[in-house]
């Protein structure tokens, strides 16, 4: 009787022993899925079995991390390589301006320096408006973001108001938008991005944004929809890409920050957001957000 509940304890333990071997096989293939199970005994083998599991679950952190680090590092090295060459041709067309206007200041050519430094001004103000762009996606990439109760109601009165919305657009609100759990600066930019881009791009006189809320299990989806010129298929995922510009036909000069700006936002805080548009019928642009 003593030999078979040794012999019984002895296939058991070989059990458990092939069992951690499985898992170290796992872990060292980068497989942090496995658990071990422990037994009642307390034994030297359950303690190396729940030592593997914290060092699994840690080594999974740590995989996890990287990877969103390695993801981060190549778009900031995308972002890098394509601001610099943004930047520089702004600031090349500025310096042959103003070598223009070292020739035009003779006192019959008053109308051309005029010409000049109209030209200039715009190509100032589209430098200031690249960089403010620029600062405002460099932000999206914080790992943490600080969250509290939103009202999304608030915020986009508040834009509206801020911006003189109501001036450029007529904006209609089915019901009322949700309180979310949010950061109020960065719900700031997808309202605000998200307005600007419907109207810089509409091709009606009067534009149109149309904006509503369906409540799902645990978050809820939001939608800005207008009657602009809508974007063909093969653009709807890489619109948010950084510096894309999609020809829409429209003479706005787009420095394609703005959407790629509200995608880091999203997916930061957990949500996601795409598009559905046929050309000639408008667009939409929607995303999700976790209940409060």
């Amino acid at each position: 009787m003593l030999y078979s509940q040794n012999e019984e304890r002895y296939s058991e333990n070989e059990e458990r022993l092939n069992d951690i071997l499985d898992m170290i096989g796992s872990m060292a293939s980068l497989d942090f899925s496995k658990v071990l199970q422990t037994s009642h005994r307390n034994d030297m083998v359950d303690a190396i079995a729940l030592g593997l599991n914290m060092l699994s679950e840690e080594l999974n952190t740590q995989v996890v991390t990287r990877r969103q680090l390695d993801e981060i590092n190549e778009k900031l090295e995308k972002f890098a390589f394509t601001t610099a060459h943004d930047l520089k041709s702004p600031l090349n067309a500025m310096t042959g301006l103003l070598h223009l206007l070292e020739y035009s200041l003779a006192p019959d050519s008053k109308s051309e320096v005029i010409e000049y430094m109209s030209r200039l001004k715009k190509m100032t103000e589209k430098m200031k408006g690249l960089i403010s762009g620029i600062l405002e996606y460099s932000r999206t990439f914080s790992l943490e973001m600080k969250t509290e109760i939103v009202d999304l109601n608030q915020l986009l009165n508040d834009v509206i108001e801020n911006d003189n919305v109501a001036d450029r657009a007529n904006i209609d609100v089915d019901g009322k938008l949700p309180e979310v759990l949010f950061n109020k600066t960065a719900g700031v930019q997808v309202i605000r991005n998200l307005l600007d881009n419907a109207i810089k791009y509409s091709d009606k006189r009067q534009c149109e944004i149309k904006i509503s809320t369906e409540e799902l299990d645990d978050h809820y989806q939001i939608t800005f929809s207008d009657n602009g010129p809508g974007i063909a298929a093969e653009h709807h995922e890489t619109i948010f890409e950084l510096y894309n510009q999609v020809d829409t036909g429209m003479k706005e000069d787009s420095l394609g920050i703005g959407l790629a700006t509200v995608k880091n936002i999203i997916t930061s805080a957990g949500g996601r957001i795409w598009l559905e548009s046929v050309p000639g019928e408008g667009a939409s642009f929607i995303f999700t957000l976790k209940k409060t």
